[in-house]
């Protein structure tokens, strides 16, 4: 039976509970209410809490209760599975993470296991997205990528592996959570061993061998300007417009499956969206370096340098709506500096997901001009040209139509630019650099604060990190963990920070076994703070 004649899907039938943020209740536009019988459920976003991370593997059917906790892999899921999905006018959103999306080759996957497997693990490695001369002919180089996942019989199994692999990455990071650790860390004590396997299920060899083969994997990185600034801008543009076509043809079939193919196109597209958040995918001119770099895979491994140090340091953003942030890379989208980041990404892949149901429900698509989610990514150009302040100098740079590098590759502050440089004496100097820190950046504090509990049955422990406008240190050293009653009162003495640098802290608390949680932005001066938990 089809959408048209029910008017909603079998899915919606089970009365699934409206889920929204509590700050959406004080906001002026409130939460829609679909009738006196709904269920809403209210998820508090703690300012560094993730609660995205779940199992890798989509059960056949969606389920109860929430997902555990869950740019890399697993990020990417994350970001995917926060989104809500819709079927029917009539019917709430469901999460993302609740709903089974079937593809014509037989896998069912998640919103977020598609935007992680898109364009790095499926794709054409010689024919990137960007590359299109035309813009339709993008959107068919899209449509090819997507197929490689969506298609091909080989791809049901191949796509289970690589997620059970990437299972161990967000295992890694929740670990890190518990641990009041920053997940960045277990992403460093990973390394590349998941990339050397992700290599081989797609059909490469051992990075132990002098001349391993490549697997689709490190072919695709090899040509992935996709994911990088004005390219991947260009490949979202494609597939956002095909995963729209799709939606007005899924209006016109009524077919539930329709739609669902709708979403696991945008699904694939939003990867490239979401690389336009990571701050390492922002100003490198990817595509530059490899064209006037030879060989072009030395290129490669330059390229990688810029960026690793964006990603580290972050980046201060702007967006069209006038939004300023400061957002982080690859492997650091789950620390506790990168909140507001993740803020923004999440609303821009709403948007996106909400323009393909727009298209469904009005069989008229928006053009690209018009796409709301990039009125919340970057400003590119803005990023590029430096007209942003506070951020440090580029590594590499386009200038008059030369490709710049920094002056001295150990100076992040260094705003002096060459363009008489050679790759391989360039990689050299990277390959041993010890690069500064950038301006405004902020140490994490060396103490914890002092905490004296009442009562017993709950182990608590906190945290501060210092803040001065946009740019805040990482946590610092966790107190012991203190028993406290429940409801509870703890009275925290709270270290200064005497470096002169920062205006403020932020305190935070981690219940035993939970995650980080924000509670009290302080001001430079106050050493006592008290604790009252419900």
């Amino acid at each position: 039976m089809s959408l048209m004649q029910t008017g909603l899907p079998a899915r919606a039938a089970t009365a699934a509970p409206v889920v929204a943020a509590l700050d959406a209740l004080f906001s002026v536009d409130g939460i829609a209410i679909p009738g006196p019988d709904a269920r809403i459920v209210l998820v508090i976003d703690g300012h560094h809490t993730i609660k995205y991370h779940r199992p890798g593997v989509l059960p056949p059917a969606p389920v109860k209760g929430k997902p555990a906790l869950r740019f890399e892999g697993g990020e990417h899921t994350a970001i995917g599975d926060s989104a809500q999905l819709r079927f029917a006018t009539d019917a709430p959103a469901i999460p993302a993470w609740q709903v089974p999306l079937h593809l014509p080759n037989g896998l069912n996957l998640s919103y977020g296991q598609i935007v992680a497997l898109g364009g790095d693990f499926y794709g054409v490695p010689d024919r990137p997205i960007a590359d299109g001369a035309t813009a339709e002919e993008r959107v068919q180089r899209f449509a090819a990528a997507f197929d490689s996942l969506a298609v091909l019989p080989a791809s049901k199994e191949e796509a289970q592996k690589i997620l059970a692999v990437m299972q161990r990455e967000i295992a890694a990071a929740n670990q890190a959570i518990q641990d009041g650790r920053q997940p960045h860390e277990a992403y460093d004590q990973l390394g590349d061993t998941l990339s050397e396997e992700w290599n081989r299920i797609t059909g490469g060899g051992s990075f132990a061998t002098a001349l391993f083969p490549l697997g689709r994997y490190l072919k695709l990185a090899a040509s992935n300007w996709d994911h990088f600034g004005e390219w991947a801008l260009l490949a979202y543009q494609a597939g956002h417009t095909a995963a729209l076509r799709q939606a007005v043809k899924a209006r016109n079939s009524g077919l539930d499956v329709d739609l669902e193919l709708a979403y696991a196109m945008n699904a694939f597209a939003d990867h490239f969206l979401t690389d336009l958040f990571s701050s390492g995918h922002v100003r490198v001119p990817r595509k530059a370096i490899k064209d006037n770099v030879t060989p072009a895979d030395l290129g490669s491994l330059i390229s990688r340098f810029m960026h690793d140090e964006d990603s580290k340091y972050g980046l201060v953003l702007r967006n069209a709506q006038g939004d300023t942030w400061r957002g982080y890379g690859d492997k650091r989208y789950f620390d506790s500096v990168d909140v507001r980041n993740r803020q923004q990404v999440g609303l821009a892949v709403q948007r996106s997901v909400d323009e393909v149901f727009a298209a469904f429900a009005s069989g008229t698509p928006v053009q690209p001009g018009q796409f709301a989610a990039l009125r919340v990514a970057a400003d590119l150009q803005a990023a590029v040209a430096g007209t942003v302040p506070g951020n440090f100098a580029p590594l590499f740079a386009m200038k008059n139509g030369k490709l710049m590098r920094r002056a001295d590759v150990n100076n992040l502050n260094d705003t002096a630019q060459i363009d008489n440089w050679w790759g391989w004496s360039t990689y050299l100097l990277l390959n041993d650099y010890t690069p500064n820190k950038p301006s405004g950046f902020l140490e994490a504090p060396l103490a914890a604060p002092g905490v004296t509990g009442t009562g017993a049955g709950r182990a608590v422990r906190y945290a501060v990190s210092v803040v001065n406008g946009l740019n805040e240190s990482y946590i610092g050293p966790w107190s012991a963990y203190a028993e406290v009653g429940e409801p509870f009162q703890a009275t925290l003495s709270v270290p200064v920070d005497n470096s002169g640098k920062s205006v403020g802290r932020n305190l935070f608390r981690q219940v035993r076994g939970g995650s980080p949680e924000l509670i009290a932005s302080l001001d430079r001066d106050t050493t006592t703070y008290i604790d009252r938990h419900q």
